[in-house]
C-alpha cells in the first residue's frame, strides 16, 4: 500500500514536471519547424513538389485564366502531393523514431499544406501586376 502511495505521489510530481513541457512539444508538430529539420532527401521532395506546384498552377491558369483557389482545385497533382506527403514522413520518422506513423503523416501534410499556401500566395503576388 505505502508503495503505492509513492508511486502515485512520484508519478503525480513527473507529470506536474512535464508540463512546463508542453510549449516545446507544439514546436515538434509545427510545420515550419519540421521542414527545417527534415533530412536533405526530404528537403529535396519538399522543392521538387513546390516545382510540380507552380507548374500545375501555370497550367490551371492558362487553362482557367486565373490562378486555382487552392491546390485541391487541381486533381493532377493528387498522386505528387500523396508521394510527397509519404516521402516527407519517411524522412521525419528517422528524425523522430519513437512517433507513430499517423503521427508523421499529419505533420507531413501540415509542411505540404504550408508549401502549397506558400507557392499561391507567392505566385498571387507576382501575378498581380501581370493579370
Amino acid at each position: 500500500m505505502k508503495s503505492r502511495i509513492l508511486l502515485a505521489v512520484a508519478s503525480a510530481a513527473l507529470l506536474g514536471a512535464c508540463g512546463d513541457m508542453v510549449p516545446d512539444t507544439e514546436k515538434l508538430l509545427d510545420p515550419a519547424t519540421l521542414a527545417e529539420q527534415l533530412p536533405p532527401e526530404a528537403q529535396g521532395v519538399v522543392t521538387s513538389y513546390a516545382g510540380d506546384l507552380r507548374g500545375a498552377a501555370e497550367a490551371y491558369k492558362a487553362e482557367f485564366g486565373q490562378l486555382p483557389a487552392s491546390f485541391a482545385e487541381v486533381p493532377s497533382l493528387a498522386d505528387a502531393r500523396a508521394a510527397a506527403v509519404n516521402l516527407i514522413a519517411d524522412g521525419l520518422g528517422e528524425q523522430v523514431p519513437f512517433a507513430s506513423r499517423e503521427t508523421l503523416e499529419q505533420a507531413a501534410n501540415g509542411i505540404v499544406t504550408a508549401a502549397e499556401g506558400r507557392i499561391l500566395d507567392q505566385m498571387r503576388t507576382e501575378n498581380a501586376g501581370n493579370p
